[in-house]
This record gives structure tokens, sequence and C-alpha cells, in this order.
């Protein structure tokens, strides 16, 4: 951890005038601050990033970190925990978190062993505050096909959620969840991520589902469940078809009477060629044909998508402790299909590493 940056809101503050202020504004500011200045600098160990709703006037953003197994953030939430101060984490975090930890070849949490995504709601929360976050497991990044995809045991995935939101167990719920996987993994494609949102009203498990192909979507709905406008849906995907990768994302939302009728579909980058390298390239003007779609549309605003342009970028920030290497990416960007309306978000990470030398200063 760094000495001189105490914690990632202290960074973040002197980054600030590189944002898009059409992103991120002064209340956007304001509420991100009042979190990340409880978060340790450690954060940037692994990426963090941003949700935007495309469709919000206002400048805010949503918030969301990795804490992977082992690691410095994976313990400053297992202190907050320990010491009874469930703002940043929720009050049934801490079961989950030592079961994540264990080595045991029963550990479910062990077995999946990429890491947990905390996703803070800043734009629904009172100003200067934070609610309870998303807790989401993963199991890779990329659209590519994983051995441990959650998928494989549908009823420890179902019970780790409910540690983490201190739920009690729903066997309806659990027979839901287990189907929908069955029927996802039938149709070739693989539960990449999994999570609860406590802080809500709603009780719900959302499964994120990657790696299908557009034409086997609306099949691969059909036998999930989702009651949905199939026609909605094959309109969104032939918009985009030839201006985002092949494979594409689909968020399921699951309650105990079965899928919601929420749907989310995400999008990702062309991708030039093989290895992590380039899934993580900034690359703005490969991104730019799907943000200039989605304004054409009407369901991005001309602010908030001239801020996506901007925002994929590498650069040197001189700090106060050395030179930092900073790459900003657009993730994936999101359609949701509600029964009443369609809705969009993008979600943009951030990677923070220092230069240990004058050679990566200049390369």
């Amino acid at each position: 951890m760094s000495a001189v940056y105490y914690s990632l809101g202290s960074l973040l503050g002197e980054l600030r005038s590189t944002f898009p202020p059409s992103l991120i504004g002064d209340p956007g500011w304001y509420r991100l601050s009042a979190l990340t200045r409880r978060l340790p600098f450690c954060v940037t160990d692994e990426r963090f990033g941003f949700e935007f709703d495309l469709s919000d006037p206002r400048p805010m953003a949503d918030f969301f970190v990795v804490a992977a197994p082992e690691t410095c953030l994976a313990e400053f939430y297992l202190h907050q925990a320990a010491n009874a101060d469930p703002s940043l984490i929720g009050t049934d975090f801490t079961a989950f978190l030592a079961e994540q930890s264990r080595t045991t070849p029963a550990s479910f949490l062990a077995r999946m062993n990429k890491g947990i995504i905390l996703e803070y709601d800043l734009a629904r929360a009172d100003p200067g505050g934070f609610g309870i976050p998303g807790i989401f497991i993963s199991t890779r990044d990329s659209l590519e096909p994983s051995p441990e995809d959650l998928y494989e045991d549908p009823d420890a995935l179902a019970a780790a959620l409910r540690s983490a939101a201190g739920w009690e167990p729903d066997t309806a719920e659990t027979r839901q969840i287990r189907q929908v996987c069955a029927a996802l993994a039938a149709s070739g494609i693989g539960v990449a991520h999994a999570g609860v949102m406590p802080g809500r009203a709603e009780r719900a498990v959302r499964l994120v589902a990657r790696g299908a192909g557009a034409a086997g979507i609306p099949g691969a709905l059909e036998q999930a469940g989702w009651e949905g406008d199939l026609s909605r849906v094959d309109a969104v995907l032939s918009d985009f078809t030839g201006l985002v990768n092949p494979r594409v994302g689909i968020d399921l939302d699951i309650d105990k009477s079965g899928v919601l009728p929420r749907l989310g579909l995400e999008f990702f980058r062309m991708i030039e060629g093989p290895g992590w390298e380039e899934y993580f390239r900034p690359d703005p003007a490969g991104w730019r044909p799907s943000i200039d779609r989605l304004e054409e549309n009407n369901w991005c605003l001309s602010a908030k998508a001239e801020g996506l342009r901007e925002w994929p970028r590498l650069e040197l920030f001189f700090g106060r402790d050395g030179v930092y290497h900073i790459r900003r990416i657009i993730n994936h960007l999101k359609v949701v299909i509600d029964p009443h309306a369609i809705l969009t978000k993008a979600y943009a990470g951030m990677d923070v590493r220092r230069a240990r030398c004058l050679n990566e200063i200049v390369t």
C-alpha cells in the first residue's frame, strides 16, 4: 500500500480532471469520494471501475471493485466485518469471505478461485452515502469458455449467494436456478458471473452468461424460461450485428417464481487477436461504431456518448510518489430490455500501475 496515497479516493481526487464531466460531474464526485476515501489504496492491485447509466442525465456513476482471494483488499473487508462495521460490505459478509479463503475440496468458492466483485449503487444512494453493495462471484473475465463455469454446481452456487446476502434458504429459488443453469448449459452457454443485490428491496439472483452467438440467444432464452418478447431481442441483436463481437452476454434475474421479465444483453468490442492484453486494450476506434449506434437509436444521451468516446485511453500520471500508468477501458455495453423501455449502461474499467523504473515510463 502506498504511504502517500492513503486511500483510493486520495488518488482519484488528483485524477478528477481526466474524467469526462458528462460521466462523473460534481454530484457524482461527491458520492464517489464518500465511498473511495474509505477504501484502501490497494484497490488498485486489481482492476476497478464504473457503471454509467447512459439514459440518466445526471453525471453520476456506480462503482465496483474486485476482492480476489488472499489479497490486501480481501483482508481489509475481513477486518471491516470482524469489527462490526457493516457499512462497506453489509451485515452477512464474514462467513462468505471465510468460505472463500478455505482450501478444502468441499469449498465451492475456493474451487472458483477467481474473485468477488462488489458493486456499489452510488446513483441510488442518498447524497454523501452508499448502500450495501451487490455481490458477484466471478470465474472469468473473457468471452472464452472456462472449465469452472458456475452452472456446474448450481445448488452450491445458490447456497454461496444466500450466505453473502444473509438470506434464508428457499427450495423454490434453488430449483429455478438449477433449471436455468441446465438450460443455458444445454445451449452451450457458460455462466461467468452470478450475484445478489441485498441492498435492494426485491430478492433475486442474477446469472450472467457469456460466450453465446447472437443466433443462438433467442432459443437459449426460450429454453431458460424467459417469457419476454423475443422479437425485441432480435431487433436489438440485429442493430449491433457487425459492430461488436459476435459473442454476446445475457443477464437473467431469477426468483422463486422463475425468470423475471428484465433482460440484459452485453456487447463487447471486436477482438483483433488472442490473449488477455487484447481484451483489455483501450481501442477508442473499436468502440466508436457501437456508441454511435446507441446514440442514433436514442438509447444514449449525446453528452454521455461523447464522454464514452473520450474514456478509453492510456496515459501517464505524475503522482506524489512516482509515475503511474493509467489504463482506461470500456469492458462492455449493456442494453436492458425492460417490459416498458430500453435502457443502456456502460461498464468501464481502470488499471493503475506505478512505474518501477525509467524504462517503464518511456515505453
